[in-house]
């Protein structure tokens, strides 16, 4: 038989840093920033403006612009907004929008703080827009490429108004509607309407230290994935939650970036000091980014937090009898579901096969014996046992369905059964081959209309991949549903030669042309596949992928709250190891860090092991 491949060209997948706009600071542009940061810092004594316009000549950044823009950001206060266009007798000189300013009222609060300086050049006229016709999914003339398209207008008062490219990152806006809701905040949607409104595009670079940065999306360029790149996203990451780990275990669930604020999106109404909202699912992801860490590093330091985590689990836990014997599942905010215990017996069950300590063993046998008894004559979970604090019999389970909750169930399981005595395995494996049958076979036609165009199940393929290591579970249709949804996740994937905008490569998408979607739980997913094939000894099929990991890898970077990432954030030490959910929004759940810092954390082991032909481009 042939090996297995994935249809795609390595080629597609290789460099795509280089497709990004390519700088590198050169002396005069250092020499510049040394000068302009050492002169905010006097705020104002006695500048000498001619050195700056001597310093801007000698760098090498656009010296023929339409307008130049000065940002000064600092933790807790408003920015600082400057700028200045040519006109046809007299070029714009670097020292009367520096000089400007240099005199503004607030300067000398940010001087005093841990400013970033940022220089934006207008260098193509801006061109007339409709606000209200234009949007991300048009092509041609009326498409609007949020973060990389900014707005120039006169307010009612006939100030220049200005809504720079990278503002969509600054101000946490990731599509049209949220364009026009946030400019709505300031001016009449009747005045805009009728206003002359102009688009146009810019060169962004940011001050880190001695040097500048190139922003694109107003992100700092990622450059080229590295492991060392790899590492410190995941420090970073681990940082952030042991910084913000409560005394009772919880994580700190969400927060917003761009607000300094912890109320969640999805629950406006509810105060996140009085009422905090609470997913279980994703608190116990929590845990496991926790525990991929120490598997990874085995430094030890987080395993308090691990353990933290899994004793908040355990007081959430309720009990129920099946034929005599107790089973457990974790009960929170008026719910128990499949997915909570699922994932909360994985979590137990990786961190007692890694540190050998079996306080929860106990535990997880009562969990395990829950999830096999929630596996009905059909082979569907029963979704939800308790919903709104009503328990849920099995003729209405239909109704509580759940696409994802079974895959945690099966990861659940799958590494219970590692602690499980090898003459006690055998009910799980009957109940196990049964649930997959209906997961692989009854449930595509059964519940079609919840598949998407890229697969979501990733915690299945995980799943099967773990099952994997019993020889009584390698199945091979298990298999082909796994590499099937590999193939599929990385057909909607864009690729370094076909991507819209450069740093959409490794973003997926539904629709091509769709804006990035930059997804660590698929990550995981493809990941899974991944080992599985490592597993089955299928190098060819593991070569693929690794090339479309590789690529994914880079695009998640993207989401990651670097201290450079962080120059707009009034609250940066707080947001520092974030895991945002998009390109441009400055949100983070726990589990948006979970998914990205776990997909790192188990890819960092196969680095020095991946396909030789294929290492290279990952350094």
């Amino acid at each position: 038989m042939s090996p297995r491949r994935l249809q795609l060209d390595p080629a597609d997948f290789q460099a795509p840093e280089k497709r990004m706009p390519q700088y590198r600071p050169t002396a005069g542009d250092n020499a510049l920033l040394e000068h302009l940061t050492s002169t905010i810092r006097r705020a104002r004594e006695h500048p000498d403006l001619a050195e700056t316009d001597a310093r801007f000549a000698a760098s090498s950044f656009p010296q023929r612009f339409i307008r130049l823009i000065l940002v000064l950001y600092a933790p807790g206060h408003s920015r600082i907004l400057i700028s200045r266009g040519a006109n046809k007798e007299q070029p714009i000189r670097c020292s009367e929008v520096f000089g400007r300013l240099l005199r503004h009222p607030r300067l000398a609060l940010l001087a005093r703080a841990d400013f970033r300086l940022q220089i934006d050049f207008i260098t193509s006229p801006p061109q007339p827009v409709d606000l209200y016709s234009v949007g991300m999914g048009p092509q041609g003339e009326r498409h609007f490429e949020i973060g990389l398209e900014g707005l120039l207008f006169r307010d009612a008062q006939g100030k220049l108004q200005l809504f720079l490219p990278g503002d969509a990152y600054v101000r946490s806006i990731m599509g049209m509607r949220q364009l026009r809701d946030y400019l709505h905040q300031s001016h009449a949607e009747e005045y805009l309407r009728g206003t002359q409104i102009a688009r146009f595009q810019s060169e962004s670079y940011l001050s880190s230290g001695d040097q500048w940065l190139r922003l694109y999306r107003g992100y700092p360029l990622v450059g080229a994935l590295s492991k060392a790149k790899v590492e410190q996203a995941l420090q970073l990451a681990i940082d952030h939650i042991k910084q913000t780990q409560q005394p009772d275990g919880r994580f700190l669930y969400y927060y917003d970036a761009a607000r300094d604020s912890r109320r969640d999106h999805e629950h406006p109404g509810r105060d996140p000091n009085k009422n905090p909202f609470y997913n279980i699912l994703r608190h116990a992801g929590g845990g496991l980014t926790c525990l991929y860490h120490e598997k990874y590093r085995h430094t030890g330091d987080t395993l308090t937090h691990l353990v933290s985590a899994l004793d908040y689990l355990v007081a959430s836990t309720r009990y129920q009898d099946y034929q005599g014997r107790t089973g457990a599942f974790i009960y929170s905010e008026k719910k128990a579901k499949l997915g909570g215990t699922g994932v909360a017996l994985y979590l137990a069950c990786e961190y007692q096969l890694l540190s050998d300590d079996s306080r929860y063993a106990h535990w997880c046998h009562q969990l395990a014996w829950h999830l096999l008894n929630q596996i009905t004559e059909t082979g569907e979970f029963i979704y939800y046992n308790i919903y709104l604090d009503r328990s849920i019999t099995p003729a209405e389970n239909h109704k509580y369905f759940s696409f994802y909750y079974p895959g945690e169930a099966v990861c659940g399981l799958a590494k219970y059964l590692h602690l499980a005595a090898p003459e006690d395995r055998d009910p799980f494996f009957i109940r196990l081959r049964k649930a997959l049958h209906y997961l692989l076979v009854i449930r595509p036609s059964e519940r079609a209309s919840e598949y998407t165009a890229v697969p979501s199940d990733s915690w299945l393929m995980m799943g099967i991949m773990e099952l994997w290591d019993f020889p009584q579970m390698r199945d091979a249709s298990y298999a082909d549903f796994v590499f099937a949804d590999a193939q599929t996740m990385v057909d909607q994937l864009y690729r370094v030669n076909n991507a819209p905008y450069p740093d959409y490569a490794g973003a997926f998408y539904y629709h091509f042309g769709d804006y990035p979607y930059s997804d660590g739980a698929r990550c995981e997913g493809l990941l899974g596949a991944y080992e599985l094939a490592v597993k089955m000894g299928e190098d060819a099929l593991a070569a693929d992928l690794w090339n479309a990991l590789q690529l994914a890898a880079w695009s998640v970077m993207h989401l990651v709250n670097t201290p450079d990432a962080l120059y707009a954030a009034p609250n940066p030490k707080l947001a520092l190891g974030g895991i945002r959910f998009k390109y441009t929004r400055q949100w983070f759940r726990i589990d948006t860090i979970q998914h990205v810092a776990c997909f790192y954390a188990k890819l960092l082991p196969h680095w020095s092991t991946a396909p030789a032909a294929n290492r290279a481009i990952a350094y």
